[in-house]
């Protein structure tokens, strides 16, 4: 098997056949990729989808398991140790890959042997009208990821982004699972917890992270994720993320870093007007202020 495609999913049936469609459109050969579904305790009628899917597609290598600890990570490690491919990659409930996503990433690891790890491009697949504070730096927080269009290694602070991240198999084994005190939990807008793999991961010089330019994922963003409050809950959410993942050490260091997304976020806000975006510009001073929120109460 050369590469698991796993699926965490909580209560986001509204998407699963739109991804269901992107994985029988996929141009690898279909004896060399499976699914692994994992049905993170959802309410609605999640099982039943999956399970028709699986019936209604038996070209499709299809597995189903339930996973009752309620958490993203907890979802997540219940695919890695359910697949069997020697590369596996994290498709999100609200996304969707191209059609020859697979395919690509088995063929960029061939090529980069030494690769533990490799993300690509997010792109935003907007469902109504784009927000008018919509601009790149806040995106983000929907999912939007792009380093351009060469391929390279990079470095943490950065690294792939959880809607389009593949890993070989055995790094698991050397670095250990997703931490479960971190990430997504039912509703609560957590994360925090690929921050942290990919931080493990950056401690052993041996393991390499790249990034290539066309292993396209996108990611749906509904109107009700163009709201202020949305946007509210992730950057809270986002700072309470960095609080957890640094109480142990760094904590102030993330002080120090904030501090200087302080000072970048104050002269993105002068730009954006300067080009007649004040609602971007607005925008950019409120998120700001929201992660550091998070970042300070406990």
């Amino acid at each position: 098997m050369k590469i698991t495609a796993t699926i965490s999913t909580y209560n986001r049936e509204r998407y699963l056949p739109q991804l269901f469609d992107s994985l029988l459109r996929q141009t690898l050969d279909k004896e060399d990729f499976e699914v692994v579904f994992v049905n993170n305790n959802s309410p609605g009628n999640t099982e039943e989808l999956a399970l028709n899917f699986q019936k209604d597609h038996p070209e499709i290598q299809f597995s189903y398991h339930l996973e009752t600890n309620q958490g993203l990570s907890f979802g997540r490690n219940k695919g890695i140790q359910e697949s069997k491919g020697e590369l596996i990659t994290f498709l999100d409930d609200d996304a969707f890959p191209a059609d020859d996503y697979l395919e690509k990433l088995v063929q960029y690891f061939s090529n980069y042997p030494n690769a533990a790890a490799i993300g690509s491009k997010i792109l935003l697949h907007w469902e109504g009208e784009k927000a008018n504070w919509e601009n790149k730096y806040i995106n983000q927080i929907l999912g939007y990821y792009n380093l351009g269009n060469e391929p390279k290694i990079i470095h943490f602070p950065d690294y792939p982004r959880g809607s389009n991240m593949t890993f070989r198999k055995g790094v698991f084994d050397k670095i250990g699972l997703f931490n479960t005190q971190l990430g997504r939990i039912g509703g609560q807008m957590l994360g925090g917890e690929e921050k942290e793999l990919f931080a493990r991961i950056s401690m052993d010089k041996n393991l390499e992270v790249r990034y290539v330019p066309d292993a396209l994922v996108y990611h749906c963003v509904p109107e009700e994720r163009t709201t202020h409050e949305f946007v509210k809950t992730q950057a809270v959410g986002i700072g309470r993320s960095e609080r957890m993942r640094t109480q142990e050490g760094g904590y102030f260091q993330s002080l120090v870093k904030e501090k200087l997304k302080w000072g970048a976020s104050l002269l993105l806000f002068v730009l954006y007007l300067l080009k007649g975006k004040p609602a971007a510009a607005n925008m950019i001073l409120k998120f700001r202020y929201w992660v550091s929120s998070g970042l300070l109460k406990k």
